[in-house]
């Protein structure tokens, strides 16, 4: 692979957008290039001025009067709407603690159920373990202890006694 720059013998080629055609007035009927009693003066895209009809006449009233001030304020509005969405808030947290009241009551009974079975597991297994053990050391067992005393009477008196004692069990 070569990473020499390729030259190409043809020039680029580069997008050039026409410019947009503006459209002509005498296609619009309600655009005037003329003032006309009635009509707003307005501002074209390609910068034109021209007059245009307007839905509301220029300088004339809104139809709908403005609103009349409320005899409620708007803090007390707004106080109503969120104690509203508290008490539904509150109601659902007691409805969901209730739910989990009773689910936690459930699981706790299962882990005492469990606790139990796994305690007495660990007993069978423990007692499987001792008799495993007692039947690989062949079933008999001895133990043996030794004990010696030694005794000086007088210058040349000594005295010596060794006692042992083997039990074996089956």
């Amino acid at each position: 692979m070569e990473n020499a720059p390729q030259r190409y013998a043809e020039a680029p080629v580069v997008y050039r957008p026409e410019p947009m055609h503006p459209h002509s007035v005498e296609a619009l009927p309600f655009l005037s290039p003329v003032p006309i009693p009635g009509a707003v003066e307005a501002r074209t895209a390609d910068g034109r001025t021209v007059w245009v009809y307007a839905t509301v006449p220029a300088g004339a009233e809104p139809a709908t009067p403005p609103a009349a001030p409320s005899a409620v304020p708007a803090w007390a509005k707004t106080a109503a709407l969120l104690m509203t969405a508290a008490s539904a808030s509150l109601a659902l947290a007691a409805y969901a603690l209730r739910v989990f009241a009773e689910a936690a009551a459930i699981l706790a009974a299962a882990l005492v159920f469990l606790a139990k079975i796994l305690f007495i597991l660990a007993l069978v297994v423990a007692l499987v373990a001792a008799v495993v053990k007692s039947r690989r050391s062949g079933g008999a067992q001895t133990a043996t202890a030794t004990a010696t005393a030694t005794a000086t009477a007088g210058l040349f008196g000594r005295a010596k006694a060794t006692a042992t004692a083997t039990i074996t069990t089956r």
